[in-house]
């Protein structure tokens, strides 16, 4: 309770004057401090637990930590959970073995993670052959993923809406087309598999990569449900990707009649009539978003530094060091005017 309402540290109060703590109590803190983002003491919690109080950890247990993912999987400490679970019987459990292979692929351990997939003691789903396929993909290993696609549809284990994203995301990035249409097609027509906003926007993704707009487009225009949001932002990409302002500026405009509210898809096709010099359209869409009101949100970064955490904005001058992180920016600018004598505005703003 006191951790879904961001006050771990009552939680942790409550737990510390209970007399008989048992599994349960420790994995609920332990969950609860990964609710709030403190990943570290939720993984001293976890070591704590068995030399403090000499309790062995479920598979719940090891479920809560997992989410941490890219820095469990970055130390050794998620070897450690990997090792533990196989030790203890634990990796039977298919949501456990899940978590454990999505914890391997989003560090690109694609070996640890295809060991555990191919392990005999792990009872495959449809979200383990899901993660797999897409884990290939985003590593641009497509054929990989292709052909454990195969292997699955070998197997008896019909394809889903995230199956098919999966591989049709995977056949993009690595500029497999003719497979990916391929594959969507069967999919639908073979596997009876219903056409989704998220299916279509892959297609027309995979044919915007590969620089077939054309075909892209008529993709759109030929899709058996309405065009989201999604959709034409895929095509907003490739059209960017490959330089064609015109078609741009058609896909911005679809995009913004669909999202009337969002302020983001005026500014950038106010990018793309500013590069066409189209000033007075510019000003007239700036004069629109005014007067409903519309404001970007400011991208926020942030960064750790020495046990402390520094977030920041474009443009930000209320942090306590903006004089010397200013100085240290024109110093930079200096440099890459330097460096090339064919750097274009962007190139030195995007520092801001």
């Amino acid at each position: 309770m006191y951790s879904r309402s961001n006050r771990v540290d009552i939680g942790r109060r409550v737990f510390d004057e209970m007399k008989n703590r048992n599994v349960h109590s420790w994995t609920a803190l332990i969950n609860g401090y990964m609710l709030n983002g403190k990943v570290e003491e939720a993984l001293c919690l976890l070591r704590h637990m068995q030399v403090g109080d000499g309790l062995e950890p479920n598979s719940v247990s090891l479920l809560s930590v997992l989410p941490a993912g890219r820095s469990l999987a970055g130390s050794s400490f998620g070897r450690q959970i990997h090792g533990y679970a196989i030790r203890k019987q634990l990796n039977y459990d298919v949501s456990l073995g899940n978590a454990l292979l999505d914890m391997y692929l989003k560090c690109g351990s694609l070996s640890y993670a295809r060991r555990i997939f191919d392990d005999v003691s792990f009872p495959r789903d449809a979200i383990s052959w899901s993660s797999m396929i897409s884990g290939y993909g985003l590593h641009g290993k497509g054929e990989e993923a292709i052909s454990l696609y195969y292997k699955m549809l070998r197997q008896g284990s019909k394809p889903d809406m995230i199956t098919i994203v999966g591989i049709l995301s995977a056949c993009g990035r690595s500029g497999l087309v003719n497979e990916g249409l391929h594959l969507y097609y069967a999919a639908v027509y073979e596997y009876g598999l219903e056409p989704t906003v998220e299916i279509c926007a892959c297609v027309v993704d995979m044919l915007g990569r590969s620089g077939q707009l054309d075909e892209a487009l008529d993709f759109v225009k030929k899709m058996p449900i309405e065009p989201s949001p999604s959709v034409w932002g895929a095509l907003v990409s490739a059209y960017t990707m490959h330089g064609n302002s015109e078609m741009q500026d058609l896909a911005y405009r679809s995009l913004a009649h669909l999202e009337p509210e969002n302020p983001s898809n005026y500014i950038s096709l106010s990018n793309v009539l500013s590069s066409s010099m189209r000033w007075h359209e510019v000003a007239a869409i700036r004069t629109m978003m005014k007067e409903r009101g519309l404001q970007k949100t400011p991208g926020c970064s942030w960064i750790s530094l020495n046990n402390g955490t520094h977030s920041f904005y474009a443009a930000d001058k209320v942090h306590p060091s903006t004089e010397p992180i200013y100085e240290m920016l024109q110093g930079l600018i200096l440099v890459m005017r330097e460096a090339s004598d064919s750097l274009s505005i962007d190139d030195v703003m995007c520092v801001h």
